[in-house]
């Protein structure tokens, strides 16, 4: 596992596999963002049981397939602090060691972005803009005024394939469509989506991401 701040308020964290990456992970992420889970103290197992249920892999094969299905996360740091006051307990030695990393700037905030090897450039991009969003003020302002214009019907098709997803509770879908819309246009024309509904967001979310990454 490696550390690396890579601007003020964000930090990446690179693992060696994927398989190392989500289980570590996992709850950290599922505590900010699951549909079921979000703000809530699970176990791994009570997680697993639900994921399987009501995963598109899932429901499939019948298999947690979650470790495979995810290949980057993105946390805020508030996030981690039900971890330090033990209300996971107990957490599991991959766990500890994230609570070990951020344990002198705990009461400050940050953001942790997770990829693993040689990551995809547009999974790094994708999960950088989500600190962005998260950590500067003007970026988020400007963000949400383009999405606020976004085609209706494009953004129905989004959160659409978000619920059959089983990935993302809807205080986060803002976040993700800016997200998605900016970096995964292939996967959401796989996914049902209209993506020429969405091509002149997406030009002025480039453009807003080009402004702010650079700085």
């Amino acid at each position: 596992m490696i550390v690396k701040q890579i601007s003020k308020n964000i930090y990446l964290i690179k693992f060696k596999t994927r398989n190392d990456l989500t289980s570590t992970l996992l709850r950290f992420q599922e505590h900010y963002e699951s549909p079921k889970f979000k703000g809530k103290i699970f176990t791994l197992e009570e997680y697993k049981k639900w994921y399987i249920k009501n995963s598109p892999k899932g429901i499939k094969t019948g298999k947690f397939t979650y470790y495979k299905d995810w290949s980057g996360f993105n946390i805020p740091s508030h996030i981690l602090q039900p971890f330090y006051r033990g209300l996971f307990n107990p957490l599991t030695e991959a766990e500890k060691s994230i609570l070990h990393v951020f344990n002198k700037i705990r009461n400050k905030k940050f953001y942790i972005i997770g990829v693993y090897g040689d990551v995809d450039k547009s999974i790094l991009k994708h999960e950088i803009a989500h600190g962005m969003y998260y950590s500067n003020n003007n970026y988020h302002k400007e963000v949400n005024a383009v999405l606020k214009k976004m085609d209706s019907i494009a953004v129905k098709q989004i959160i659409k394939y978000f619920k059959k997803n089983a990935g993302y509770h809807k205080d986060v879908y803002l976040d993700e469509i800016h997200a998605y819309t900016l970096t995964e246009k292939g996967l959401l024309k796989k996914r049902g989506v209209d993506v020429h509904r969405i091509l002149n967001t997406r030009k002025e979310l480039l453009q807003l991401f080009k402004k702010y990454s650079s700085r």
